[in-house]
Parts: C-alpha cells; sequence; structure tokens
C-alpha cells in the first residue's frame, strides 16, 4: 500500500524571510527541541537559506529539580526557562529570537508557520486544538510519559485521519477530555523516576529529523513517530493514502 508524502506548504519553502517557529514550552521536551532548533537553523544556513525565527513562550523559573532531565545549567536556576534558553542561545549564536516568560495565548498570540506544543499540561494542548481563530499553520505537538513518547506533525485544522495532514488531535480524539497531573517534581531523582532520563532527547531528536527531513525535500515524509524506549522500538507514523492511490 503506498503512503505518499504531503508537500510542505510553499511558504516553508521560500527564501525571502526566515521562517517563524512559536515554541510553546521549554522544558523537558521543549528544551531539547530548542537545541535541535539551533541546529536546524545552522543547517538551513549552511545550505543557502536564511534560516528561523524563533519565539518561545513558557512562564516556569528552572528549579535544581530541572539541571539533570532538562537542558539548563546550574547558574540558572531562578531563571525564567523561556529567557534562559534564548539569552543563551543570542549570546553565543548572534542570533534575535524572542523569549515571552508568560503562558501562550491561542487567541491572542501570533502561532508563526510552525506552531510547536511542547507542554506537560494538555490544557494548553486542548485551547490551541479548541481555537478556531487560530487559521491553519502546521501544529507540531510532542507529548510522553516514562518511557514512551510520540511526535504528530500536521495542520491546525486537520482534525481527522482522513484530512491532508492529520494533528495530534486526529490521532488521539482523547486528548481534548483528559485531565492533568500538575504534581511538580521536587528532585532531580523524582524526576528522573517519573520520566525516563532519555524520553525528551528521544522525542525532541525524532522531531527535529522530521522537520530537517521535510525542508530538506519539500516533503513532509511521515506523519509522525511514536517511540518506546523501554523496548527500543521507533515506528513512523504514515499518512493515509489519499483517494486516488486506493
Amino acid at each position: 500500500m503506498n503512503h505518499p508524502s504531503r508537500p510542505l506548504p510553499f511558504h516553508f519553502t521560500t527564501q525571502e524571510r526566515p521562517l517563524e517557529v512559536v515554541l510553546v514550552g521549554a522544558g523537558g521536551n521543549g528544551s531539547e527541541f530548542f537545541d535541535g532548533l539551533m541546529r536546524l537553523h545552522q543547517g538551513l544556513v549552511a545550505l543557502g537559506g536564511i534560516g528561523l525565527n524563533v519565539t518561545v513562550y513558557d512562564d516556569d523559573e528552572v528549579s535544581p529539580s530541572n539541571i539533570v532531565r532538562q537542558r539548563f545549567w546550574p547558574h540558572e536556576i531562578g531563571m525564567n526557562k523561556a529567557d534562559a534558553l534564548v539569552q543563551r542561545t543570542n549570546m553565543l549564536m548572534g542570533t534575535t529570537w524572542r523569549s515571552v516568560p508568560r503562558r501562550f495565548n491561542p487567541g491572542n498570540d501570533n502561532t508563526g508557520s510552525l506552531l510547536v506544543t511542547a507542554v506537560d499540561n494538555v490544557a494548553t494542548r486542548q485551547a490551541v486544538a479548541r481555537e478556531e481563530a487560530i487559521g491553519n499553520p502546521l501544529w507540531l505537538d510532542m507529548g510522553c510519559d516514562r518511557t514512551q513518547g510520540q511526535v504528530i506533525l500536521g495542520a491546525h485544522r486537520d482534525d481527522r485521519l482522513t484530512d491532508e495532514i492529520p494533528n495530534v488531535v486526529a490521532h488521539f480524539p482523547d486528548l481534548l477530555e483528559a485531565e492533568d497531573d500538575d504534581r511538580p517534581s521536587c528532585s532531580a531523582a523524582e524526576s528522573i523516576r517519573r520520566q525516563d532520563l532519555m524520553i525528551n532527547s528521544a522525542v525532541a531528536g525524532a522531531a527535529i529529523n522530521l522537520l530537517w527531513q521535510a525542508f530538506r525535500t519539500a516533503q513532509i515524509p511521515f506523519n509522525g513517530v511514536m517511540i518506546d524506549l523501554a523496548s527500543g522500538h521507533t515506528q513512523s507514523i504514515p499518512f493515509m493514502p489519499v483517494a486516488e492511490d486506493a
């Protein structure tokens, strides 16, 4: 059975200005993904492109329990997470990326061309899914539990598996009814017990690879990735075949 790729929107492939990326969440998945965005930006520039312009939203501060499993350093404890990531990168890489030290508001804030949700709480993802005023950016969502995770790259309005680029709601409709577990991790050891040390880097790496393949070929090669660290199994999620391929 043929499971074709999907073309990137035209404005993703033009070189007139940097691609606007909005990253919601700078914690476990978000900080690892942000690290990958730096490499993705450099790779696109090295190939003659303009690269990325990134805005990061997060209302949380770096705590001692974040140092082991998230991409922060001891001297950043007490800083806002979005500020810490962006200030570090702008200083080292000469970028002019922007941090917003508050929660993302999907009804009022700009989503860019690529909206990335990398948050532990489902309420933010539910708000993004239900906000009709967003328009139709590409929406990359990352989620994980202790040893399993998934990455879905879809279009914001494509919430059915039969749509052109199905989003995370199409694949996981129960997300709209899920409830949050907002218990904070009080120590690095507790944080690792709740989520495996390598799960965030595995999920973020799969997400960056999906974007890299899409940008290199102007085609989204597959709809997402499922990851299981306990079994060592990683599986791509193919697109549904279009009608004319049946």
